[in-house]
């Protein structure tokens, strides 16, 4: 599946980059280690199954997924990504 980016720019989508997104968010949300490990695997396959027979997904669109399952099941960590939204 490739990520449109908000230039038009076609990247293929990284499994890794996604996990690592939701683990700084809750490392910065200062949620513990046992914790996190659950929150990240269990919004990743969230937003893989939602998108799984997709070919494309604009990077807004998977933004979106991905904080409204974090709003659902970890919503420090949603807050601290957008904090770090705000800061780019």
């Amino acid at each position: 599946m490739d990520v449109i980016k908000r230039s038009g720019k076609h990247q293929k989508f990284s499994m890794s980059k996604l996990r690592r997104g939701i683990e700084r968010a809750a490392r910065d949300a200062k949620i513990a280690s046992m914790q996190r490990r659950k929150i990240v695997n269990e919004v990743s396959r969230s937003v893989l199954l939602g998108m799984r027979r997709r070919k494309s997904v604009k990077a807004v669109e998977l933004r979106k997924r991905i904080l409204g399952r974090l709003d659902r099941s970890a919503r420090s960590a949603a807050s601290a990504w957008r904090r770090f939204d705000r800061k780019r």
